[in-house]
Parts: C-alpha cells; sequence; structure tokens
C-alpha cells in the first residue's frame, strides 16, 4: 500500500510530517499523489485562507477515490470540517496511533483521534526511521505547546500545554542524524525560548550546551523565540552562541511596533524587549541574522499603530520579515472584532514589503566581492542553498550537498546573495 504525505505550514509541522513518515514507513511505501492509496494532510490552522485550500484539496482526494486523514492543528480549531471531507482525523499530540488510525481507514471504517495528550515526542522520534534525500537538513522538535495566549491565535488550542523534550532523546537524535550524514540541524518548537518553563526554569541554553559538545561537523539554527522571554537569558543565549556550531541567527516576532496593540494581543514583552535582544546580538556578533514577524491589518491596528511598526524595523532592520494579513480565526478573543477592510491590510502589507525590500537591497549591496565559508545545504531547482556562518542565504550555480567551500559574493537580490566559488 502506498501513501502521500503533504504538509502546511510551519517547521514544526515538518517535523511532525517526519514523524509520521517514519512511522508509517515501517509498513506502507511512500509514493506520489497518483500513484497513493491514502493521502495524509498535516494541516496548519493559523489563517482561514489556509483552511479552505486544504479543505478543497481533502475533497478533490477524495473525488479521485483516495482515502484521505487529516492531521495537525486544524481538526483541534474546525473540526465539523474537517469531518466532512476526512476518512481519518488525528491531532498533532497523538501522532503515535497514526498507523492505527491508518489500518482503520483501510478497512473502511471512521477513525478519529484529537484528544490532546501531554506526550515527549522524543521518545518517538528516537523510534523512527529518518532518511537523507536532496538536502543535508534535518529539524529537531525540542517541545510542543507554549506558555502563550495570544488574543488571536487559535493554534493553542490545538498544542496548548507546553511539554519540553527530554534533552537526553534530544541530543540522541541529533547524534544519530548527524551519524547519517546530516550537517544542518534545525531546532524548532512553538517557542524556544520557553523550553523547560512549565518546570520552572528556562533551560534552553543547557539543551544548547548539550548539543554543541557532540562531535562532528554541523550547524545548529534556532527557530521562533518570544523576544519577552528570550531577553530573560539573553547572557546565556550570548554565550551559546559564540559555538561554531550555531549560526548567529535569531528569530524574534515582533508582531507589532506599538506596546498598546501589543498589549491588546495579549503578547506578553515590550517593544523594548524586542529591540534590546535584536541589539545585544548585532552588538556581540560582527555577522548576525534577525528574523521577524509582523501581523498587519489587526482590527485594532490603528495608522498610528502602523506607522510605529515602521519605525521600529527602519530602527532595527531586519534581515528576514515574515509579513501575515489578520485573519480572524473562531475561538479566539479577537473573532468578534469588526474586521478591517481588505484594501487597508493589502496596503500595509504592500508598504511594509517595499520598505523590507529597500532595507535588505541597500544591505545586501555591502556583501558585494566579499568572501565565506559556507555550507550547500540543499538543491532548490536548478540552483543550491548554501548559508554563511550567520545563516544568510546564498544561491550558487555548482555544489555538492553537505561540503564546506568558500564562496565570493557576485550578485546580490533583496533577499539572497548570489555566489562563485572561490
Amino acid at each position: 500500500m502506498n501513501f502521500y504525505l503533504k504538509t502546511y505550514g510551519c517547521k514544526l509541522n515538518q517535523a511532525d510530517s517526519e514523524l509520521i513518515r517514519g512511522l508509517l514507513s515501517k509498513n506502507y511505501k511512500e509514493s506520489s499523489r497518483e500513484e497513493a492509496d491514502f493521502v495524509i494532510l498535516n494541516t496548519c490552522g493559523v489563517v482561514e485562507k489556509t483552511e479552505r485550500k486544504i479543505l478543497k484539496e481533502a475533497e478533490e482526494l477524495k473525488k479521485k477515490g483516495k482515502k484521505v486523514i487529516i492531521s495537525g492543528c486544524l481538526p483541534l480549531i474546525s473540526f465539523e470540517e474537517c469531518d466532512k471531507v476526512a476518512d481519518g482525523i488525528i491531532g498533532p499530540t497523538n501522532i503515535s496511533s497514526i498507523s492505527l488510525i491508518t489500518k482503520k481507514v483501510l478497512k473502511g471504517e471512521r477513525a478519529i483521534e484529537i484528544e490532546k495528550k501531554k506526550i515527549d515526542k522524543s521518545d518517538l522520534c528516537l523510534k523512527k526511521k529518518r532518511e537523507k534525500k536532496e538536502t543535508c537538513s534535518a529539524i529537531v522538535s525540542i517541545a510542543e505547546g507554549c506558555l502563550g495566549s495570544c488574543s488571536y491565535c487559535a493554534t493553542r488550542f490545538a498544542r496548548k500545554e507546553l511539554v519540553s523534550f527530554n534533552i537526553e532523546n534530544i541530543a540522541k537524535e541529533v547524534k544519530s542524524i548527524i551519524a547519517l550524514g546530516f550537517k544542518e540541524i534545525q531546532l524548532t518548537s512553538q517557542d524556544l525560548s520557553v523550553f523547560g518553563m512549565e518546570k520552572g526554569r528556562q533551560i534552553l541554553p543547557r539543551l544548547l550546551k548539550e548539543l554543541i559538545a557532540i562531535e562532528g561537523n554541523f550547524k545548529i539554527k534556532l527557530g521562533m523565540m518570544n523576544p519577552g522571554h528570550a531577553n530573560k537569558i539573553i547572557k546565556e543565549l550570548l554565550k551559546a552562541y559564540e559555538s561554531d556550531k550555531i549560526y548567529k541567527f535569531i528569530h524574534i516576532p515582533l508582531q507589532s511596533g506599538d506596546n498598546e496593540l501589543l498589549k491588546k494581543m495579549n503578547r506578553g514583552y515590550s517593544v523594548i524587549d524586542f529591540i534590546s535582544v535584536a541589539q545585544a546580538f548585532k552588538k556581540k556578533f560582527k555577522d548576525v541574522i534577525i528574523a521577524t514577524d509582523i501581523i498587519v491589518g489587526h482590527p485594532l491596528e490603528t495608522e498610528k499603530s502602523f506607522n510605529e511598526t515602521i519605525k521600529v524595523i527602519k530602527k532595527v532592520k531586519p534581515d528576514i520579515i515574515h509579513i501575515f494579513k489578520f485573519s480572524k480565526r473562531k475561538g479566539t478573543p479577537d473573532f468578534n472584532l469588526k474586521d478591517l477592510p481588505d484594501r487597508i491590510k493589502k496596503e500595509r502589507s504592500r508598504i511594509l514589503t517595499k520598505l523590507f525590500e529597500s532595507l535588505n537591497l541597500e544591505k545586501n549591496k555591502k556583501y558585494l566581492g566579499k568572501k565565506f565559508n559556507v555550507l550547500i545545504v540543499e538543491k532548490r531547482r536548478d540552483k543550491y542553498l548554501a548559508r554563511t556562518e550567520s545563516g544568510k542565504a546564498v544561491a550558487l550555480e555548482k555544489g555538492e550537498i553537505g561540503t564546506l567551500i568558500k564562496v565570493k559574493i557576485i550578485d546580490y537580490k533583496w533577499n539572497y546573495l548570489i555566489g562563485a566559488k572561490s
């Protein structure tokens, strides 16, 4: 029997997909969508547009005679809608039951398991089969859930309780991944900075200390960290980042440059927290990548609020900005707020994107002619993606995945550099 697995959303979902893939590969063969007997859609429920896309795809697959299993966050956010189009449904904390759900579905039975559990997925990760493909990068999940209660967020309905995974198991998984030949480890969770806090302590620096002590030539790329929580362990973080095994890359979401709006969003930090973390990293490291997220068009975002966001972006000049137009989600405190017109959301997104592109073009221009040691991570279409010590993306015409080479920057775009072997 063949299966096809499609992933929507973030690195955390990609990590869950690797887990699903590893568990299913013991009894089934992964294939193309057309050849598959059953399809797993590992879903994201952050925005309504993505939900509509997922449900439409499920309907199309059913019409083609495929058995459809919907996993991920969406079933816990929009269960009734998923139930109409799926043969099986499984939540993100029920992944260990994926084989049982699959067996029932293939027998023609309805199969649903979405009861939220406190589960340490690192136990499952050690049992799964991981295969090296056209990349030397592997995603490793270190926790489930978060401590936030953001007014617009529906993801917490699916992954509410924080469960930090066992450090020893995470280290074992990383060791096994490196032994397979992977060179880049991407650590992910909803908020890396709160790792361990459900037990009373922020122990991310301790985990990093364990990982950088592992033998081998590899790089660690850290995922998102709430700037308020990151600020509390800034000294320990900076110390850990001194290691050559960690990209000088930090992802700290701003969401808005207006403190009043941040309070209404219940984000739990201030603009100063964001700026403080960004400046600390820029002061410590000569070449550092600051990534952030911005929500435009929140119902309570005024013109003044948006202009405050612009001011912060001009001040900090992040290297990466993920821009999201606000999307109402059922069950959240913000759902009943009067939405802003779509034209305002689009215009603010356009203004912010234009600013971001111009700032990055100016920065990337300064890299022309410079030489860097880069790790070739993967092939994307006809180009090779490599990363500098800071994690900055460099496109190459030729290369060998997993190798470290010296390149000269010969051109640039607003969002990446173009290099040639030096």
